[in-house]
């Protein structure tokens, strides 16, 4: 009977701090040389902009990164998307990005399985609450 012998083999994974600063409506996160993509952008929704969205490492930077006091990224106007929502405002399905539908006034345009109806819908809904806030004085 021949006996097999297994090695594991070792990964020396370098631990580095990540480094966070504030772009804008986002936080930039370089997760060091050792990693691919090394940037990242990260948004005031907790999602990164990578294909790994929520389950980034960058995502856990941010976190660590304002738990220890670090400076908010700006929230933007009211109305103006940077990046998608995670979920429709009207039906709460996954959205997905339409490039489209993306415009410099609006940010990031998107869709849900209804196609754009709700976005629409919601930028109607926007529009009207813009107006009711301009009325009010609390928004020019």
């Amino acid at each position: 009977m021949q006996q097999t012998i297994t090695h594991a083999a070792a990964i020396a994974v370098r631990q580095q701090q990540a480094a966070v600063m504030v772009v804008g409506y986002f936080y930039a996160v370089d997760l060091g040389d050792h990693v691919r993509p090394q940037h990242h952008r990260v948004g005031i929704n907790a999602e990164c902009t990578c294909a790994l969205r929520c389950s980034c490492p960058a995502v856990d930077a941010v976190r660590a990164y304002l738990t220890d006091g670090g400076k908010r990224a700006e929230r933007p106007p009211y109305g103006f998307y940077p990046v998608r929502p995670a979920k429709c405002p009207i039906c709460h399905a996954k959205t997905a990005t339409a490039k489209s539908l993306s415009s410099c006034n609006r940010g990031e345009g998107w869709t849900c399985p209804s196609g754009t109806s709700h976005y629409w819908q919601h930028r109607a809904t926007i529009s009207s609450m813009r107006q009711k806030l301009s009325v009010q004085g609390k928004i020019v």
